[in-house]
């Protein structure tokens, strides 16, 4: 019998913060220095002038980005107020303030995009209008991310510059347009070009050349707001964009060097924080933002040294690829742990070249696949302009590749403890099953040790709800106020009355994942409760078992009995009680049966909960249910069985 072991949970926060420091060590400051090309002689992009590569584009790109252009030709870059900061402590709504700004950066984009394929000059004007609406704005900065100017923080200050995603994002978006641009700018005015290079400079260099105490660093500043101190997403995604801006804006030598050598320092922070399993702790939605913007840094610096700066080749940086593969479901689902959403998708460009820099066939595969499934007109990234050309350059070859399909059969990450099975490898028919093992600190955390998602024939079957539209609440010392983030609304069992807290003490012990005979998960959930909650221990194990369904199977022992035990589920489908002992799931044309034991359980209580939040509801227009089983029994000591199966 083959097992496939997880290691302690110690030993992983040890390897997550193992200093492997691949970038610095590998690359010191001198070998960056000797391959670093001078100013943008590195850019491989055509010009605005390549009139040829631009007129080239298939038609129905760029009507597509013409379209998305004239739209914008109408945009009122009105001015983002005061008022629209402030509402963020008033309502605790993040978006009054980010919708316009990420109107303002989308507009300039598509501008900017239909220029370069339209090549007449008729966007010009309001690009020039974008350029100046944004260089006029006190910083770049999102309202929800100015708690990193620790105080007065209700409005940008311009004495106290700082980093973040928003302000990341708009820096590179002006210096691309500085790049391919100025020649046309410097015709109606050299003012406008010399106001981007010093609004970049005020907002993006400046203060990255100066700082070190800002979190997602990991320079030894300000710590995360994670326990274990480690930085997230936000530190190769905010790299990316500053390295843009050091390798396009930055003229003094010495400089684009030293600075460079910074993001590298920084990145590796991002790499020292990682499993060795490559797996990513927020779940599949965020790994474009996490490896996936780990990626384009690499790309982009190897592409700045002439590729001798590179690391691909290392099994980490292999493992946070293939991750995304793997945890694909069914088009257009993937697993969702954390505050990743049950319907995602993928950069079809990114993917490829992913896969294409470490030599992984089904990665590359996997891009083409989705390139080729959404169709060429919708396979350009709707996010960066070095993303969206990038795409351009790479289309035709991705459109042409052999497309693959990623149904892997299994797969464990030890450290991060995931693991998933299909009943029918390479196939989408049967049983899929998640499960994760983990403590109550991660990343974009729930409270959701040693839960599981269940899908039949690529439908959704028991689910984990994902999370809502972002406010206030979900990044503060509420935010396990918020249903979607507590155990008690996870496929978990509320044990002795008490659900799982918050917190890096909370965690899952004795972890294991086999697949032969039968791929089982098993975990011990026990830790990841209180202590008032008096449990000893409490097993539960997860099996795809080809004859009996899949079985969910808790084996406890209570110190003492003081509230009854339930076990909850949550279901997208329409459910039935066919008689005691026996649920009806309905998926859509598809039906499954889950069996319980009545001698040990009342019937279940169906709670419908209806969901009018936007980001929810693009997962589960038609609501959830929860189903919860209330256990009749006050023994210390039992084991429950529920299966769910094909036929009754």
């Amino acid at each position: 019998m083959k097992y496939i072991l997880a290691t302690c949970l110690l030993f992983q926060i040890a390897i997550a913060a193992e200093k492997r420091d691949l970038l610095i060590k590998t690359f010191p400051l001198e070998a960056v220095a000797s391959h670093l090309a001078n100013a943008q002689e590195w850019v491989d992009f055509p010009a605005y002038n390549n009139r040829e590569f631009w007129d080239s584009q298939p038609v129905e790109i760029k009507t597509d980005l013409i379209k998305r252009g004239e739209k914008a030709l109408s945009f009122d870059w009105a001015v983002i107020k005061a008022t629209d900061y402030l509402e963020l402590g008033r309502s605790g709504s993040r978006d009054r303030m980010q919708q316009p700004d990420n109107a303002r950066k989308n507009a300039l984009k598509a501008l900017l995009m239909a220029e370069l394929v339209d090549g007449k000059g008729r966007f010009l004007d309001q690009i020039i209008n974008g350029v100046w609406a944004i260089c006029e704005q006190s910083n770049w900065v999102l309202s929800a991310h100015l708690g990193l100017q620790k105080k007065d923080i209700e409005l940008p200050d311009v004495n106290n510059m700082v980093i973040d995603l928003g302000s990341g994002e708009t820096g590179a978006l002006l210096s691309w347009i500085h790049y391919f641009m100025k020649d046309r700018l410097d015709e109606v005015s050299p003012l406008i070009a010399q106001r981007i290079a010093h609004e970049v400079r005020r907002n993006i260099l400046d203060p990255y050349y100066n700082r070190s105490d800002l979190w997602w660093m990991g320079l030894g500043g300000e710590k995360s707001n994670n326990a274990r101190g480690l930085v997230n997403n936000w530190n190769p995604w905010i790299n990316y964009n500053v390295l843009q801006c050091i390798l396009l804006m930055e003229t003094d030598p010495d400089k684009r060097v030293q600075y460079t050598c910074k993001t590298m320092q920084s990145v590796d922070q991002f790499i020292n924080s990682y499993n060795d399993d490559g797996a990513c702790d927020e779940g599949p939605s965020y790994w474009s933002h996490a490896g996936g913007k780990f990626f384009e840094y690499l790309e982009l610096l190897a592409q700045a040294t002439q590729g001798k700066v590179a690391i691909y080749n290392h099994p980490l940086v292999k493992n946070i690829g293939t991750y995304i593969y793997q945890v694909y479901i069914d088009d257009p689902y993937f697993v969702n742990f954390a505050d990743a959403s049950a319907k995602g998708g993928v950069n079809a460009g990114l993917v490829y070249r992913y896969g294409e820099a470490i030599g992984d066939a089904t990665m590359k595969g996997f891009g083409s696949f989705y390139a080729q499934k959404k169709g060429l007109d919708k396979t350009l990234a709707n996010a960066s302009v070095a993303a969206m050309i990038n795409d351009l350059l790479w289309m035709p070859r991705i459109m042409q590749d052999k497309p693959i399909e990623p149904l892997v059969g299994y797969y464990w990450f030890p450290q991060t403890q995931v693991a998933g099975a299909r009943e029918h490898p390479n196939a989408k028919s049967g049983f899929y099953f998640a499960a994760k093992g983990g403590h109550n600190d991660e990343f974009h955390n729930h409270n959701d040790v040693g839960t599981f998602i269940l899908y039949y024939n690529g439908l959704p079957c028991l689910v984990d709800a994902g999370v809502g539209t972002y406010t206030k609440q979900t990044f503060s010392s509420e935010r396990y106020k918020i249903w979607t983030m507590q155990s008690g609304n996870h496929n978990l069992p509320l044990v002795n009355g008490f659900e799982q807290p918050h917190g890096l003490t909370y965690r899952a012990k004795h972890t294991s994942f086999k697949v032969r005979p039968n791929p089982q998960f098993s975990v011990d959930i026990a830790d990841a409760y209180p202590k008032e909650a008096a449990v000893k221990y409490w097993q539960r194990t997860y099996e795809l078992n080809k004859k009996r369904g899949f079985v969910i199977q808790d084996q406890f022992e209570l110190e003492e009995f003081n509230a009854a035990n339930a076990i909850h589920f949550l279901s997208p489908c329409n459910i039935k009680l066919v008689k005691t002992g026996l649920l009806e799931l309905e998926l859509g044309e598809e039906t499954v049966y889950m069996q319980y034991d009545a001698e040990l359980f009342t019937d279940p209580k169906i709670e419908k909960i209806s969901i009018d939040d936007p980001r929810l509801l693009a997962s589960w227009p038609e609501g959830l249910y929860k189903i919860a089983f209330t256990a009749k029994t006050t023994d210390k000591k039992g084991r429950y069985v529920f299966t769910v199966k094909k036929t009754e």
